[in-house]
């Protein structure tokens, strides 16, 4: 826990307002001011310079603008990978919809395209013991393909990763190196 005299700062960076709650001494106090889209920074150093001063802080960061991109579908073109066989589940999703007993209900589209969900082999089992390695060769050949659609980001989410992350690391690796921008399952939510 923060000292006594370090103000304690949560800031959240929306797409319109950067928000600001904090305690200075026992007090709470709000502050608001407009987000800076090309560089979120801007608002929060904007911000702390506004009400904190040049003192110790204690701050604490969160954002909804990512959050919002995906609502609204604004984000970059993505890619999945995931295990051989496991593609779609990110269209077949769960049981629970909007309208369940409506039988012209539409499900929203996914938000990664059929032509840009990729199954590789190898798995890991729950307990993070290796059954099936995975295929560096054709990892790097499905690398040329995710890029030849013109995918700018790739998310990788492959079974367990959370009790073994070597495969998802070595996809990882493997497309950083190619200069994509890449999401890995391990590292968002193990």
């Amino acid at each position: 826990m923060p000292e006594r005299d370090v103000v304690v700062i949560g800031v959240d960076t929306g797409g319109t307002f950067t928000d600001f709650v904090y305690i200075e001494r026992g007090r709470v106090g709000i502050y608001k001011t407009l987000s800076t889209p090309k560089n979120p920074a801007e608002a929060v150093l904007k911000g702390l310079d506004e009400f904190a001063g040049k003192g110790a802080k204690y701050l604490v960061h969160g954002s909804t603008v990512a959050t919002n991109a995906v609502l609204e579908r604004k984000g970059v073109k993505t890619a999945l990978i995931t295990n051989r066989g496991f593609e779609d589940i990110i269209e077949i999703g769960r049981q629970s919809r909007e309208k369940l007993y409506d039988l012209k209900y539409v499900k929203p589209s996914p938000l990664v395209a059929e032509s840009l969900r990729f199954g590789i082999k190898g798995r890991i089992f729950y307990t993070g013991v290796v059954r099936e390695d995975i295929d560096l060769g054709e990892i790097k050949e499905l690398i040329d393909v995710v890029a030849g659609r013109g995918a700018e980001s790739v998310a990788v989410s492959l079974l367990f990763s959370y009790a073994n992350p070597s495969h998802e690391k070595e996809v990882e690796n493997l497309l950083s190196a190619r200069g994509l921008s890449v999401s890995a399952s391990h590292k968002i939510l193990p």
